[in-house]
């Protein structure tokens, strides 16, 4: 017996766009079906910094595992991230050790996978100009992951210093010929980097955040009409990147119910200020997979997906990728 481990390169070999998205729907589907079990995450503080484990079970695929995070603030005075983790895939059916998988990429690249999903659901078909908020980890696999799931004519980042997007804006135009639908032709999109959110918006009919803002980013003045927005920065009740009147405008869509309300600051600051009420959450993402909610804007002024995450997507995207890597050869394998 052995446990194949699988390196971030490794994880991102063994995973198509569609791929990840196909493990997104069955992860949120399960999660609105009743069929996943995912306990609260579980928070251990240090002296140094904290860890979280976030175990999960998928009774339809079938799959368990569990994620664990470390976020060590000190870390870059030292070189090293200050947030890194790993994935355990268990055999369902004996609890073996099966795989472990860098964390950092299965993040990003189930949280970018989540994105595309709800855009396939909630968004205009004929949205073609994305605008990025944030150009980190997350910023990065959102371009990749929508562009090659749909076809995008325009991707405008922007960034609180500026600099971070133009470094990404020129990373991804490098690489411009594999941000194209993997089904179906056409020209890449063109990438640049913007100066502010009206620039970014003007026009836009998709927006991502992926920032650690504890301001709203833009006000729904500012937003296409129709236009969809996957929000995934605030994740902690002190963050926020979407401004209250887009709240109250949009058909907002979330991951999970119970987390969203209890994490994410999108929804929690305009609640506490007596803005919004829990009625404003019109969905869960998985209640739409399974034919329990409709597709689209029903009738809104535009679309939001509120995501903070959760261990379902972690283990539905290991799932898929140890499937791929088993297959494939990738990774290593080790003897345990």
């Amino acid at each position: 017996m052995g446990i194949r481990v699988l390196s971030a390169n490794d994880v991102r070999r063994a995973l198509t766009a569609r791929d990840a998205v196909d493990a997104m729907r069955t992860a949120f589907g399960e999660l609105s079906g009743g069929t996943a079990t995912v306990p609260v995450r579980s928070h251990l503080d240090t002296t140094r910094g904290l860890l979280l484990v976030m175990p999960a079970v998928l009774g339809g695929m079938p799959a368990l595992g569990a994620k664990v995070v470390s976020v060590f603030p000190g870390n870059p005075a030292r070189g090293v991230p200050a947030v890194q983790g790993a994935t355990l895939l268990l055999d369902a059916e004996t609890g073996r050790a099966r795989a472990l998988l860098d964390g950092a990429a299965l993040t990003a690249t189930r949280t970018a996978a989540g994105s595309a999903l709800a855009t396939e659901l909630l968004a205009s078909p004929d949205a073609d100009v994305l605008a990025v908020f944030g150009a980190g980890a997350q910023g990065c696999s959102h371009v990749e992951l929508l562009a090659r799931t749909r076809r995008l004519r325009e991707v405008r980042i922007v960034s609180r210093s500026g600099t971070s997007a133009e470094r990404l804006a020129a990373r991804m135009t490098e690489v411009a010929g594999t941000l194209a639908p993997e089904r179906g032709a056409g020209p890449p999109p063109i990438v640049r980097a913007v100066r502010d959110a009206a620039e970014a918006l003007d026009g836009a009919g998709l927006v991502v955040t992926a920032t650690t803002s504890t301001q709203p980013l833009f006000g729904a003045r500012s937003l296409e009409p129709g236009a969809h927005v996957n929000a995934v920065g605030s994740f902690r009740p002190d963050m926020q990147e979407i401004d209250a009147e887009v709240i109250r405008r949009a058909r907002v869509v979330v991951d999970q119910r119970a987390a969203a309300w209890a994490e994410a600051g999108d929804l929690i600051v305009p609640l506490a200020a007596g803005r919004i009420g829990r009625d404003a959450v019109d969905a869960e993402l998985g209640e739409i997979v399974n034919g329990a909610a409709p597709a689209g804007r029903a009738g809104r002024d535009f679309t939001l997906f509120e995501s903070v995450g959760n261990a379902a997507q972690d283990i539905a995207i290991a799932e898929a990728a140890v499937a791929r890597a088993e297959r494939d050869g990738l990774g290593v394998l080790v003897p345990f």
